[in-house]
């Protein structure tokens, strides 16, 4: 603690407390310079709720220092709300940072962040004491969430606690006029962390590490928030063997480039894609490709994007000081489980995947995987997987909430943890079906309550009886009030959070799979109204699924259900694809009721690509679709099919009779475009429709059907010509990633 002295004689004093994301960030230095060069008196320090500042001295002084705290905060801190009392309290001779206070409430606490240009300049120059330091940070930048293991933020409630500083690191730690000041991570090769390669001889690790990748060679090499498997993307020996190791035969991998100057070679990049790119974040962007020149068409086959970071830790720079190619940086794990976060793990799991690891000794405490964004022109960032750089940022609400836990759904998890006006969304978790991912699950839940000092009194689940997410919440029935909330509607109740909009809308809740409030499957969804409650008005005709999740992994499949239930004489069209017993089976089964009803959206999407033999099978979720969607951006066609809307119901017959009659016609690619435009189309018919019965004037997109880019924004593009306002989200997925914030609506203080 600085040193500081008063006397007895009390004065005048202003009390200020700022919550938000104010720890971790240099908020107390940026305080104590401020209130310095004003001539204030007084103390500021950390709460576990809060940073609380007194302040002495001349009013006038005492407004600009309020004006300023808020415009010239510092750039990693998010200050929610300020509160200001007037006490009496001793006199203060100057002004001091006291040490931090433990007590009841929570304050935010602030992301993983990329190592910022004044480290990474340090770390360039040859005269630094940190030249070349993979471990340099500042309160500008580097790991939080990922080290913390309680609140206050500070050094011993790390996983730094171990790593003693050196003289030299103390008193940066210790000077607020340091750039280090109380940087929880700070340390330099004499105290901190330490980075090697396991069971390999070598001089200079950044040189064998560039060795090994020009080899072809497989890493592991562990992050901020957990390991990457690294490897060369322009060897196409070295991406075949990774893709054969890991079981992953088309699932694009996330690469990693040097700069802007590589991303562009590859590319194209606009204005808005370069922000989010160069962000603090550092996520993965979702990128039309330009030329893959000597990157192997084995990291994303069938792709027409590519999924590009750039590098975020001091040590990516290091490597790729020595390189000039792409990596391939996919997550380090066995498919379908959680990214790995321990040296143990990495070692034991994947020793049959990579050649070498990439270790150190500062311990994840919370593992948090890439995020991954692109970007709509002129709407900004949409998000499909929120986890490091965006966790664990609130999101503010524009309704107050009980204390609540939001769990969810089963696939692309995550559950949101919330109170009064504040939800904290977890990180992607992953499909609960996997007993690793559902132990992590589990464990984040608990690590939240904890870290947050949020005690549930609501849980809510989706509605879906099977879902692992509901059984774990209605277990808990003895202990506190458990509510369900229909899946749709969480979408577009997340949405409408999301926005911080409480008017009507017409909300479009397009996805896979949803369990519907008739019992059946739900997903092409077209509804009404707002946070106060949600009308179903529109929805595509239910069709037959059968084989139940089989069919979700077989898009011929599902084409063969909806032929044979709608219209069997064009089976015949189509019969090439399967055996005289497949064709018989499915028939039995839709004659004698043995299958479920859907009116899923990402299901038509499924059985159109596998009508124009794009994809007959998946291996991972929504292959068919995306590579739907990679034909239909090589057309520019602007035909509609044939559809029919009447009594609530949306008939998308006429249009399967019209592409199955086009097939042979045209090509792929323009019947895939057709479709699109078809499914847009009907959605600005039915806005209007419903804008004329109701004057809402509002839409909404929610849905894993609305990653894709092509259809977002042709119907952003289509309603906006109709004069509609167009609500996209902006703070987390549209995806079942989003479920979770939309279901804490349940926990509504005065909710109707």
């Amino acid at each position: 603690m600085l040193r500081y002295q008063f006397e007895l004689k009390q004065v005048r004093s202003t009390l200020i407390q700022v919550y938000g994301r104010v720890q971790g960030v240099g908020f107390r230095p940026f305080v104590y310079r401020l209130a310095t060069s004003l001539n204030l008196k007084g103390y500021v320090f950390n709460s576990s709720k809060n940073v609380r500042i007194l302040l002495q001295g001349d009013d006038k002084k005492i407004e600009i220092f309020k004006r300023r705290l808020r415009e010239d905060a510092p750039p990693l801190s998010l200050i929610d709300r300020v509160s200001e009392t007037e006490v009496h309290r001793e006199a203060y001779r100057e002004f001091a940072i006291k040490e931090s206070q433990k007590e009841e409430g929570f304050v935010f606490i602030s992301a993983d962040i990329a190592v910022c240009e004044e480290c990474l300049q340090e770390m360039r120059s040859p005269k630094d004491r940190r030249y070349r330091y993979p471990f340099i940070n500042c309160t500008n930048c580097g790991p939080r969430y990922s080290i913390i293991e309680d609140i206050p933020y500070d050094r011993a409630q790390t996983t730094m606690k171990t790593f003693k500083m050196c003289k030299l690191c103390e008193e940066e730690y210790r000077n607020p006029l340091s750039r280090r000041f109380h940087a929880q991570p700070n340390s330099c090769f004499d105290c901190g962390p330490s980075l090697w390669l396991e069971d390999i001889e070598y001089n200079d690790i950044f040189k064998k590490i560039a060795e090994l990748l020009k080899d072809g060679k497989i890493l592991a090499v562990k992050g901020l928030g957990g390991f990457h498997i690294a490897c060369d993307a322009t060897n196409d020996d070295a991406v075949k063997l990774l893709r054969q190791r890991k079981n992953r035969p088309h699932k694009p991998f996330a690469l990693m480039m040097k700069d802007i100057a590589m991303v562009e070679k590859y590319c194209f990049v606009s204005k808005e894609e370069k922000v989010i790119l160069l962000s603090k974040e550092r996520p993965i962007v979702l990128l039309e490709v330009k030329n893959l020149h000597n990157i192997s068409e084995m990291a994303a086959p069938f792709q027409r994007n590519l999924g590009v970071m750039l590098p975020y830790t001091p040590y990516h720079y290091l490597i790729f000081d020595l390189i000039d190619f792409p990596l391939i940086m996919t997550s380090a794990n066995i498919t379908g489980e959680p990214i790995i976060k321990d040296n143990n793990k990495i070692k034991e799991d994947l020793r049959t995947i990579v050649d070498f690891y990439v270790l150190h000794n500062r311990d994840i405490t919370h593992r948090t995987d890439d995020s991954v964004v692109f970007s709509v022109k002129g709407r900004g960032m949409q998000i499909l997987r929120r986890s490091r750089g965006y966790v664990p940022d609130p999101v503010k609400l524009p309704i107050k909430v009980y204390p609540c836990l939001a769990m969810g759904a089963e696939l692309k998890n995550t559950f949101t943890l919330a109170k009064d006006d504040v939800a904290i969304p977890s990180p992607h978790i992953g499909d609960l079906k996997n007993l690793e991912t559902l132990e992590v699950y589990k464990d984040t839940i608990r690590e939240y309550i904890h870290l947050f000092k949020i005690e549930p009194m609501k849980l809510i689940t989706d509605l879906h009886p099977n879902y692992i997410s509901t059984n774990i919440g209605l277990k808990l029935k003895e202990y506190m009030e458990v509510v369900q909330v229909q899946h749709h509607k969480a979408h577009i109740y997340s949405l409408l959070l999301d926005n911080q909009y409480h008017k009507d809308i017409v909300g479009f809740s397009f996805d896979g799979t949803g369990y519907g409030e008739d019992g059946q499957i739900w997903g092409g969804e077209i509804f009404t109204g707002n946070l106060n409650g949600l009308q179903r008005k529109y929805h595509f005709a239910y069709f037959p699924l059968t084989g139940g999740d089989k069919a979700i992994e077989n898009p011929k499949r599902i084409l063969l259900s909806y032929l044979l239930f709608n219209f069997p004489e064009y089976v015949k069209q189509i019969a090439y694809k399967y055996t005289e017993n497949e064709i018989d089976i499915t028939e039995r089964l839709i004659k004698y009721n043995m299958t479920v009803q859907t009116s899923s959206a990402g299901r038509i999407f499924d059985l159109v690509s596998s009508l124009l033999d794009i994809r007959d099978t998946i291996s991972y979720e929504a292959q068919a679709a995306i590579e739907l969607e990679m034909a239909a951006r090589e057309s520019d066609n602007n035909d509609i099919y044939d559809y029919n809307i009447g009594n609530g119901i949306i008939d998308l017959n006429p249009m399967i009779i019209n592409i199955l009659k086009e097939k042979k016609k045209k090509t792929k690619s323009h019947i895939a475009r057709a479709f699109h435009n078809t499914i847009v189309k009907i959605m600005v018919d039915i806005a209007e429709d419903l804008r004329r019965k109701t004057d809402i004037n509002t839409v909404g997109f929610s849905g894993g059907v609305f990653q894709n880019k092509l259809l977002l924004s042709l119907a952003v593009k289509a309603l906006t010509m109709k004069n509609f306002r167009v609500l996209l989200h902006r703070q987390v997925p549209a995806n079942d990633g989003g479920i979770s914030l939309g279901q804490i609506i349940m926990a509504r203080k005065g909710a109707p």
